[in-house]
């Protein structure tokens, strides 16, 4: 099976997630993948840049950031990365979805969507970038529509 992959630069400001969701749209129908995981990727997205927008640049102006995607004997791999701040999301304990909701803390419940929509999700710091990995198994339209 051939491996499919894609990759976008992009500045972090109003303007990024209309760019992702026209990138995530154009990789999903070139790749024929199911409309459910051209949402989940979307959902992963939106958090990441959210927070890197929000959060990623404390002391200067925001950066870029840059989306790989690939797929490859049925998995979908996603690698962001941005030149924010360090920042390892994966260190934030998930939140406690057993506490009555004006007991929990605040935060870290997008960081917990994102990790239960991965197989596997990882982070890493490499040249002065966060690199976060999200992997997950997907469905081909192609397969499902036989």
């Amino acid at each position: 099976m051939a491996v499919m992959s894609a990759r976008l630069e992009f500045p972090v400001d109003a303007s990024a997630m209309r760019r992702l969701r026209g990138f995530v749209a154009d990789f999903v129908s070139s790749n024929a993948l199911a409309a459910d995981d051209q949402a989940r990727i979307l959902i992963v997205l939106e958090e990441l840049v959210t927070n890197l927008a929000k959060y990623g640049y404390r002391d200067r102006a925001a950066g870029s950031a840059e989306v790989a995607l690939q797929i490859n004997s049925g998995h979908l791999t996603l690698d962001f990365v941005d030149d924010g701040d360090p920042f390892d999301p994966l260190a934030i304990a998930p939140p406690n979805l057993d506490a009555p909701p004006e007991e929990r803390e605040l935060g870290g419940l997008g960081i917990h969507i994102v990790r239960s929509l991965a197989d596997e999700v990882h982070y890493a710091r490499r040249e002065a970038r966060n690199v976060l990995h999200f992997k997950r198994r997907v469905t081909l339209a192609a397969v499902v529509n036989r």
